[in-house]
């Protein structure tokens, strides 16, 4: 029973680092006015345009940290998004292998830009991915993700 309880804390401590985001950066600007409108331009692929809005309600969520204000479309700032790469992955296999099968990894990659008035001010590309963990990583966690990562290029902290 004692090497039993010491495995699980291993477990436990170890599974959680399977996931991850990582983003590139073309350039950037000075915030000065805060309203910003968020413009999905994902194709209109069943799958693709489902994640689509899934992301724009996590983007939406994490706009309250950045300090802009989510206004319609006289907005000075368009946040402009679209979804390049999806796949949901297996969350079973995930469980199953503990994030070792790259095939069971779940996966969304996304080209945002954001417009001043007409004009692109800066670019990303965000991957986000999720591989494991002891209860096999959310799809939640994507979109979360991606979004915490749009979020921070548009505080400037890139």
């Amino acid at each position: 029973m004692h090497w039993i309880s010491k495995i699980l804390i291993v477990l436990l401590l170890a599974l959680p680092a399977c996931s991850g985001v990582d983003s590139v950066t073309k350039k950037r600007w000075s915030n000065s006015e805060n309203t910003i409108s968020i413009v999905d331009m994902t194709s209109k692929d069943f799958r693709l345009m489902d994640a689509g809005s899934k992301l724009q309600g996590a983007i939406e969520e994490t706009l309250e940290m950045t300090g802009y204000i989510l206004a319609g479309k006289n907005a000075r700032y368009h946040l402009k998004y679209k979804i390049i790469e999806f796949d949901e992955g297996n969350r079973m296999a995930r469980i199953a292998t503990m994030g070792m099968a790259d095939s069971a990894k779940a996966q969304l990659r996304v080209k945002a830009a954001l417009y001043d008035n007409g004009n692109m001010v800066g670019a990303w590309e965000v991957d986000s991915w999720v591989s494991g963990g002891i209860t096999g990583g959310s799809e939640d966690n994507l979109y979360d993700f991606a979004a915490k990562e749009i979020a921070d290029h548009l505080r400037g902290d890139f």
